[in-house]
C-alpha cells in the first residue's frame, strides 16, 4: 500500500501518540532519562578530556571512542533487535551503560581516573548505547498504529531533545559548583531511573524462527539495495553526520578558546542547541507534512549546514548561541523527517536491521570527529568545522542530483519484497 498522502490524514494534537498510546508514554519517559544522562555525560566527558589533556585532540579522541562502537556494533545489533524481546535487549544494554557510567564516576572519586581509563569507559558506554538507539526506535512502531508513526517519531525525537536543554543546563552549573564527580554521580543515576521505567515496557516475543546471524544480516541489507529511495535516505543520513556533527564534539573548544566561557556557559551552549531540536521535534510532531516530503529534509540539511557554519564564525557568545539554537531546529527536522521516511517504507520484520543502518550512519561521526579535532589543533576550531560542513553541503547536492526521488514532495516509491506493503496495527500496553 503506498504511503498515505499527509492531507488526507486525520488531523490530531501534538501530544496525540502519548495520550492514545500507554506503551508509547513508558517508552517516552525512559527515554527522556536515559538521554538526559546521556548529554550531561556527554559535557562531562568533553570538559574532562580537556581539563586533563588541554588538547582539543583529545577531546576528538574521546568523542572517536564514544562513536566508533555504533560503526562496529550497530548492524549485528539491529540482527539481535529483531530477533530477541525488544524489551529484553533495552533492558541489558541500559543496565550495561549504568555500570560503565557507575565505574566511571567511582575511579575519579577516588583519583584513579587516567586519560586512558576516560577513552576506555566511553567506549564501552558507546558499545551499549549502539543496541539502545537503535531498539528505541524500532519499538515506537511495535507500539503505535502505523497512521501515527509520523507523530509518534516526532514525540520519540522531542523525547531525545528535551534532555539536551535540561541535562547540559544542570550539567555545567553542577560541575562549576559540585564538581565533576557530583555531576558524574547523577548520570548514573538517571540511567538507573531509565531501566527501573523501561522495565514496565511490553514484551515483543520475534515474530519469525530466529535465523542464522548472516543470513538476517544479508537480508537486511538486501532490503536497502533494491531501493533506491532507502538508499537515498541512508546517504542523506550518513553525509551530515559525518561531515557537519562533529561540531558538538568542539564545543567545549569554541566555549573555552573562542568565545571565553567556563563549564557553565559550555552547560548554556549545549541546552540552547538541544532547546532548538525540542522546538524542531515539537514542529514536526503538529505538522505531519513536515516528515514526510524529501523536499523538506533537503532544506533542513541546506539550514542545518548555514546555520553551524555562522556559530561557527560568531564573535560573541550571543550570537553563537542564537544559531546554536537554529541548527538544533532545523536539524531536529532533518533527523524527525529521515527517521520517519525511513520507517514508513520498511515491514516490521526488517525494521530492527534497516534502523541499524541508519544507526551505522551515527557511526560515522567518529570519522569527521577526529579529523575536526585534528585540523583544530593546527588552524582553530571555526576553521575546522567550516571546511566539513562545506564538504558535506557540496555532496548532499550531488546526492540530490543522483537520487531524482529526493527532489518530489511526497513519492510513494516502488516497494520491492521487505518493504512496507500492508497496514500493521501497532501493539499497545498489555497487548
Amino acid at each position: 500500500m503506498a504511503v498515505e498522502h499527509p492531507k488526507a490524514s486525520v488531523k490530531s494534537g501534538i501530544l496525540h501518540s502519548l495520550q492514545v498510546y500507554p506503551g508509547f508514554r513508558v517508552l517516552f519517559f525512559t527515554t527522556v532519562a536515559t538521554n538526559a544522562s546521556f548529554w550531561m555525560w556527554q559535557l562531562v566527558i568533553g570538559w574532562l578530556a580537556l581539563v586533563l589533556t588541554d588538547s582539543p585532540f583529545f577531546v576528538g579522541l574521546v568523542g572517536f571512542l564514544g562513536g566508533i562502537p555504533m560503526l562496529l556494533v550497530s548492524l549485528p545489533a539491529g540482527v539481535v533487535i529483531d530477533q530477541v524481546d525488544r524489551r529484553l535487549v533495552l533492558l541489558l544494554a541500559q543496565v550495561s551503560v549504568t555500570l560503565v557510567v557507575a565505574a566511571v564516576t567511582f575511579m575519579f572519586w577516588r583519583g584513579w581516573l587516567a586519560p586512558w581509563h576516560l577513552l576506555v569507559g566511553v567506549f564501552l558506554a558507546g558499545t551499549a548505547m549502539s543496541f539502545v538507539f537503535p531498539t528505541r526506535n524500532a519499538m515506537v512502531a511495535d507500539l503505535v498504529e502505523r497512521n501515527d508513526l509520523a507523530n509518534a517519531v516526532a514525540l520519540n525525537s522531542a523525547g531525545q531533545n528535551a534532555p539536551r536543554v535540561i541535562g547540559p543546563a544542570l550539567a555545567g552549573p553542577l560541575v562549576g559548583g559540585l564538581g565533576i564527580a557530583a555531576t558524574l554521580a547523577l548520570c548514573a543515576l538517571l540511567q538507573l531511573a531509565s531501566v527501573a521505567i523501561s522495565w514496565h515496557l511490553p514484551a515483543r516475543p520475534p515474530r519469525r524462527v530466529p535465523r542464522s546471524l548472516l543470513a538476517s544480516f544479508a537480508e537486511g541489507l538486501s532490503v536497502i539495495r533494491q531501493s533506491e529511495y532507502l538508499l537515498a535516505l541512508l546517504v542523506l543520513a550518513a553525509l551530515p553526520t559525518m561531515l557537519i556533527m562533529p561540531y558538538t564534539s568542539l564545543l567545549p573548544v569554541f566555549a573555552r578558546d573562542e568565545l571565553g566561557l567556563g563549564s557553565g556557559g559550555l552547560g548554556l551552549l549545549m541546552a540552547l542547541n538541544g532547546l532548538g531540536g525540542l522546538c524542531g521535534a515539537l514542529a514536526v510532531a503538529g505538522l505531519r507534512a513536515l516528515a514526510e516530503s524529501p523536499r523538506m529534509l533537503l532544506l533542513s540539511l541546506l539550514g542545518f549546514g548555514l546555520s553551524v557554519i555562522a556559530f561557527a564564525h560568531s564573535p560573541v557568545a550571543w550570537l553563537a548561541s542564537l544559531f546554536l539554537f537554529l541548527a538544533g531546529f532545523v536539524s531536529s527536522v532533518y533527523m524527525s523527517a529521515n527517521n520517519t521516511l525511513l520507517q514508513l517504507h520498511v515491514d516490521d520484520e526488517v525494521r530492527g536491521r534497516v534502523l541499524s543502518v541508519y544507526l551505522l550512519t551515527w557511526g560515522l561521526l567518529p570519522l569527521g570527529t577526529l579529523p575536526a579535532g585534528t585540523i583544530a589543533d593546527g588552524w582553530g576550531a571555526p576553521i575546522a568545522v567550516t571546511i566539513l560542513t562545506v564538504l558535506a553541503l557540496v555532496a548532499v547536492g550531488l546526492t540530490a542530483v543522483r537520487f531524482p526521488i529526493l527532489r518530489t514532495r511526497y513519492p510513494s516509491p516502488r516497494r520491492p519484497p521487505g518493504l512496507l506493503t500492508r497496514e500493521r496495527p501497532g501493539a499497545r500496553l498489555g497487548d
